[in-house]
C-alpha cells in the first residue's frame, strides 16, 4: 500500500511556519513585485508634485501631469525589468545587483523622459523642482522596497514559508527522499501531502504494468480526486521514459496538472543559467566570451576612460620617461609578447624599470629586493605608475582597462600544463587590473597555489562579469595604487 507522508509543522527561529500570518504564493512573487513597483513610482509622482508645490509655490500642482509622468515612468521602468528577467523570485534575492539595476535604468529612463519633453518642446507644462524630486523620491522608495523584499524572500525560502501548494508525489524511493529538486520545490510552498513509492519490481516488463503499481495509481487518482491535490510530481528518472508515459497514461483522468521533477542525474545542472532558444532551451555550463552588445559596452567605457587617462597622466608620463633616460641607461618603454583574446599575441607596453629586456624563454618575474630593478624602477612599480603606457594597449584594442592579466606567454605555456583551466583566461581581453588583483594577488606568484588561485578569481570574474563590477575594480585599485607600500 502506498506510504503516506503527511505535512508537519516546521518550526524555525521559535516561529511555527504552518501559522505565519501572511504567506503569498511563490508563483504570485513576480506579478506583485510588478504591480508593487508601478504603485510605488505612481505614489513618488504624485506625492512629489503636490509637496513640492505645496511647499515651494503655496498652490496645488496639477493632478493630470504627476498621474500621466508618473505612468509613463512607471511603464518604462517595470517593461525593462520584466524584459530582463529581473522579477523572477530567485533573482530579487540578490540585493546588491537589483539595487544596481533599479538606479541604472531609473537613470536612464528619466534621461529619456528629459529628451522627449526637450524634443517636443513641452516643458513649460512640467515643473523642473517636481520631477528632480520624483526622481531622488521614487528611487529612495524603489530602493527601500528591494530591501524588505529581499530580506523577506530570503527568509521564506529558507523556511520554506511561502504558500503551501498541496502536491502527491508519485517516484522511486530514493528520489523522494533524496531527490535537490523536490528539496528545492519544498522551499517555494510544495507541500507532499502524500507520496507513492515505486519499487524496483514494479518497472515496466514485457508484460506491462505491474499490479501493485496498478493499484498504487489508483490508490494516487482516489487521493487527488478528493481535492486535497493541487498537482502530481512524478519523482522519476529521467531515462525511464516508458514507466513516466505509462504512468501518465493512467492519470490523465484526474484534471490537475502532472509534472515531472528533475532526476538526481541532473541535480548538478540545476543552479546553471538556462537560455531558451527557439522552441528548446540549453544549459549553459561555461560561459563564453561576452555577447556583441556586452562586448560594446565594455569597449565604449575602456575607450572613455583610457582616452580620459592619457590626457590627464600625460604630463606625469612625459616627466617618468625624461626621468628613465636620466636614471638608466636603455629605451624608456619595455615591450614584451603576451597572449590576448583567443590566444592572439601582442606587444604590451610599460615604462621600463629593469636594466634588462627579458623576452621569449628568458623570462622571470619579478621578486622581492630583485637587483635587476632599477633605482627608479622601484618607485615606477611601487607607483603602478609603470603600468600606465598600457593604455595604449586598451585604446588600440589590445587590452582592456578590467581582465584577467597578460603573463609573458613563455609562462602562459607553462601554466597551461600545469592548471587545466587556464587557457579559460583567455575568454576575454587582459586588462590593465583585474578581478585577482584587488583581492590581494597582485604581482608574483611563486607557487602553482597563488596561480590556481588567481586563475580562480579571474574565472569568477568572467562568468560574472557587468559594467558594475569593472567600475567597483577600477575603485577598488585607484584606492590600493594610493595606499600601496608592498609592491615590487
Amino acid at each position: 500500500m502506498p506510504n503516506s507522508t503527511r505535512e508537519k509543522t516546521v518550526v524555525a527561529d521559535g516561529i511555527s511556519l504552518t501559522t505565519a500570518s501572511w504567506r503569498i504564493p511563490f508563483r504570485s512573487v513576480e506579478p506583485l513585485v510588478w504591480c508593487m513597483d508601478c504603485i510605488i513610482v505612481l505614489v513618488s509622482s504624485l506625492l512629489s508634485g503636490f509637496v513640492y508645490q505645496r511647499w515651494a509655490h503655496g498652490g496645488g500642482e496639477n493632478f493630470e501631469t504627476s498621474l500621466a509622468v508618473g505612468m509613463l515612468v512607471a511603464v518604462n521602468f517595470t517593461t525593462v525589468l520584466a524584459a530582463r528577467g529581473s522579477y523572477k523570485p530567485l533573482g530579487l534575492i540578490a540585493l546588491q545587483s537589483r539595487i544596481k539595476e533599479a538606479i541604472t535604468i531609473w537613470l536612464i529612463v528619466f534621461s529619456l523622459l528629459l529628451a522627449v519633453v526637450f524634443l517636443l518642446k513641452v516643458g513649460a507644462t512640467l515643473s523642473r523642482g517636481a520631477i528632480g524630486t520624483f526622481l531622488v523620491v521614487g528611487l529612495t522608495l524603489l530602493i527601500g522596497w528591494r530591501v524588505l523584499l529581499s530580506s523577506y524572500l530570503t527568509r521564506a525560502l529558507a523556511h520554506g514559508s511561502f504558500a503551501e501548494r498541496r502536491v502527491l508525489v508519485i517516484g522511486g524511493a530514493d528520489e523522494i527522499d533524496f531527490s535537490a529538486g523536490l528539496y528545492r520545490l519544498r522551499r517555494c510552498g510544495y507541500r507532499p501531502i502524500e507520496s507513492f513509492p515505486i519499487l524496483p519490481s514494479d518497472f515496466e516488463t514485457a508484460s506491462g504494468m505491474s499490479e501493485r503499481l496498478r493499484d498504487m495509481l489508483r490508490e494516487a487518482i482516489r487521493t487527488a480526486q478528493s481535492g486535497r491535490v493541487e498537482e502530481i510530481l512524478l519523482a522519476i528518472p529521467w531515462n525511464q521514459r516508458r514507466l513516466i508515459d505509462s504512468i501518465v497514461a493512467v492519470l490523465r483522468v484526474v484534471p490537475i496538472p502532472i509534472r515531472l521533477a528533475p532526476d538526481r542525474s541532473i541535480e548538478g545542472l540545476l543552479h546553471k543559467p538556462r537560455k531558451e532558444i527557439g522552441s528548446t532551451w540549453v544549459v549553459d555550463l561555461h560561459r563564453g566570451p561576452l555577447t556583441w552588445s556586452e562586448c560594446a559596452i565594455k569597449r565604449a567605457f575602456d575607450i572613455a576612460l583610457s582616452s580620459l587617462a592619457l590626457i590627464t597622466l600625460a604630463p606625469t608620463m612625459l616627466i617618468a620617461a625624461i626621468l628613465i633616460k636620466l636614471d638608466s641607461r636603455g629605451p624608456v618603454f619595455f615591450s614584451q609578447l603576451r597572449n590576448g583574446f583567443n590566444n592572439k599575441e601582442f606587444w604590451i607596453l610599460k615604462f621600463r624599470t629593469m636594466t634588462v629586456m627579458e623576452q621569449g624563454s628568458e623570462v622571470k618575474q619579478a621578486t622581492r629586493n630583485d637587483k635587476r630593478v632599477t633605482r627608479l624602477g622601484h618607485w615606477l612599480r611601487r607607483s603602478s605608475i609603470d603600468e600606465l603606457p598600457q593604455f595604449l594597449n586598451v585604446l588600440r584594442g589590445e587590452m582592456s582597462l578590467v581582465g584577467p592579466r597578460p603573463h609573458a606567454t613563455i609562462h602562459d605555456d607553462e601554466y597551461k600544463k600545469l592548471i587545466s583551466k587556464y587557457a579559460f583566461r583567455l575568454h576575454l581581453k587582459p586588462g590593465i587590473t583585474g578581478w585577482a588583483q584587488v583581492n590581494g594577488l597582485r604581482g608574483e606568484t611563486a607557487t602553482i597555489d597563488l596561480m590556481e588561485k588567481r586563475v580562480d578569481l579571474d574565472l569568477w570574474y568572467i562568468n560574472n562579469w557587468s559594467l558594475w563590477l569593472d567600475i567597483k575594480i577600477m575603485l577598488k585599485t585607484f584606492t590600493a595604487v594610493i595606499g600601496q607600500k608592498e609592491a615590487y
